[in-house]
């Protein structure tokens, strides 16, 4: 039996739901992508321990996606398959009083609604930034000089070989858009949360306020996956961008954003290459004139 004929026969086995040479562009925030070996959804931890299980078998990637609105997926052909966590992975509960579990496959966006409905505070930072919570936990996402990670008490996880387990401390596993998963390669599975009382309607207008500003300062209707540079303590990527003169800028149909220059945006038809390619132009135009590297926060899926 082949190796991918008999990963596939494994997958249906165990009831998981995937697709094969799946297109996948279309689920990018970026619009760019080719397609994938296997494109498939884990329910539940059976199903995402069998996968985990039949990869490691049959030596196919793994590629555990968020909503993919932090990557830039090459339009090659992508050896991998791609995961969506669904199911109890979108399960949210409360664990205490002011303690939240959330799974991985809860949209960042839903995860808010509810903690404001429960008025529960600390993380109206988040409001406006896409994707789902495991991919927030995996970068470290926040705002504003804050970062989910120091409102997680726990993490769950699954290795490369199936088995769970829990990092108990979760405010040590983080630092700035960064978390230890991008080194260790485990999957993320849920987390715990420590919020803290607060009222629903003071939640809620905090949220508001920041979603206007940043659709004020933001292409946010632009095909773009957010900030695409890292910021650091001693200067904002994009007003080194915009003082090199680079706001506009362009490479094929990508652009620097002429309303915030740490967006490179797909203005309809760009191909990764494009876009790296407008990247790599941005880095030695800054290195040039200030001496600064900047660094992607977007991750390349190749």
């Amino acid at each position: 039996m082949g190796k991918v004929k008999g990963f596939y026969v494994e997958l249906e086995a165990a009831g998981i739901s995937f697709e094969m040479d799946f297109s996948i562009k279309e689920k990018t925030s970026f619009k760019t992508g080719g397609k994938v070996d296997c494109y498939l959804t884990a329910k539940d931890m059976e199903e995402l321990e069998a996968a985990v299980k039949s990869a490691l078998k049959w030596k196919k990637e793994l590629f555990i996606m968020g909503n993919l609105t932090n990557v830039l997926v090459s339009d090659g052909r992508i050896r991998k398959v791609f995961v969506e966590l669904k199911g109890v992975f979108e399960d949210i509960k409360a664990v205490g009083k002011t303690s939240v579990y959330a799974g991985a496959g809860v949209k960042n966006s839903v995860m808010l609604g509810w903690l404001m409905k429960r008025s529960l505070g600390g993380l109206e930072f988040m409001a406006g930034i896409p994707g789902k919570l495991g991919g927030a936990v995996y970068m470290n996402a926040g705002a504003y000089g804050k970062g989910i990670g120091s409102y997680i008490t726990k993490i769950y996880f699954m290795d490369k070989e199936g088995k769970c387990g829990v990092i108990e401390n979760g405010k040590e596993a983080f630092s700035y858009r960064h978390s230890v998963f991008q080194d260790n390669g485990l999957i993320i599975t849920g987390i715990e949360m420590k919020l803290k009382p607060r009222p629903a309607a003071e939640i809620r207008n905090e949220m508001a306020a920041i979603i206007k500003l940043r659709h004020s300062k933001h292409p946010w209707k632009a095909y773009c996956a957010g900030s695409f540079f890292k910021n650091d303590k001693n200067y904002t990527a994009g007003k080194l961008i915009e003082e090199a003169g680079l706001k506009g800028m362009s490479c094929g149909k990508a652009e620097v954003s002429t309303m915030h220059a740490n967006f490179l945006i797909n203005k309809g038809g760009a191909k990764f290459k494009d876009v790296v390619e407008l990247a790599d132009k941005v880095k030695k135009a800054v290195y040039k004139k200030f001496r600064i590297r900047l660094e992607e926060e977007v991750k390349y899926i190749m």
